[in-house]
């Protein structure tokens, strides 16, 4: 499943909306942490695509109805990379997990 979303997110738009990205989110939130840690390198990518989307243009849609949903993903990233580091840097996700807490 998570090779999927990657591969519906090389296909797709370029750049994500923020809307689009909490989608994403939402997706990979509901996934089992032995999914994630399977697919751990396609996880990462995905969260790379999520970062650059939000970074480019999606950080000027926070508000106060998306901003508690953010921080809570950020709070699950932590969370995930501190009990399973991922990839083959052992990426403990607290530079993903910061970059969500960000807004303009």
């Amino acid at each position: 499943m998570i090779q999927e979303i990657l591969n519906n997110l090389r296909n797709g738009p370029t750049i994500l909306t923020l809307s689009q990205i909490i989608d994403v989110m939402k997706y990979l939130q509901a996934f089992k942490v032995e999914e994630i840690l399977k697919n751990d390198q396609g996880f990462l990518e995905v969260l790379d695509i999520l970062v650059e989307s939000y970074s480019d243009s999606a950080i000027f849609e926070v508000n106060n109805d998306n901003k508690s949903f953010l921080e809570n993903f950020s709070d699950w990233l932590l969370k995930l990379g501190e009990k399973h580091p991922l990839g083959n840097d052992q990426d403990d996700l607290s530079s993903y997990a910061d970059m969500f807490l960000k807004e303009m």
